[in-house]
């Protein structure tokens, strides 16, 4: 006995409760333009534009790039989306990286590593995507560093 071409009843069941989607036309203004739908961000996209939000509020630009920054005086990154990374530093100054290329992963994975000996972060150093357990996702390389300094704090303390 061969069984060939046999389909479980179940997977039929299935395929009539949920009939084939059938293509539909983008809506469109009587002008003929198509209106585009606002796609609904992700939860890491919020996250990350709060995390925008918040350095946009503590820091302005100076309208210096830099080249390299000093390691030293980095004390931790954060990344907000799949381009652009802002190292804050120990001094009252922060340093924002947009990558040349879009770097897939770095803002589902939120960590990376380089390998550097001359105590230096600079432009076209390479970064290593890295997940949870260690594995690497891909490599991208950082573009210039933006200068921000922190925003005087205001008089009600709100920074």
């Amino acid at each position: 006995m061969q069984y060939k071409n046999i389909i479980p009843a179940g997977l039929i069941a299935i395929g009539l409760m949920f009939p084939a989607a059938t293509a539909q036309e983008a809506p469109q203004e009587e002008s003929g333009v198509e209106i585009e739908e606002a796609k609904p961000k992700s939860r890491l996209e919020r996250r990350a534009d709060a995390r925008r939000k918040r350095i946009m509020d503590t820091y302005e630009a100076t309208g210096k790039t830099d080249a390299c920054v000093p390691m030293r005086t980095l004390r931790q990154s954060i990344i907000l989306d799949n381009r652009t990374i802002f190292f804050e530093s120990i001094s009252r100054r922060g340093y924002m990286n947009r990558l040349p290329n879009e770097c897939p992963g770095l803002l589902r994975e939120q960590r990376f590593a380089y390998a550097n000996s001359f105590g230096s972060l600079c432009r076209g150093e390479i970064i290593t995507i890295l997940d949870s357990f260690g594995r690497t996702w891909g490599s991208c390389g950082l573009g210039e560093f933006e200068e921000f300094k922190k925003k005087p704090k205001t008089e009600s303390g709100d920074n």
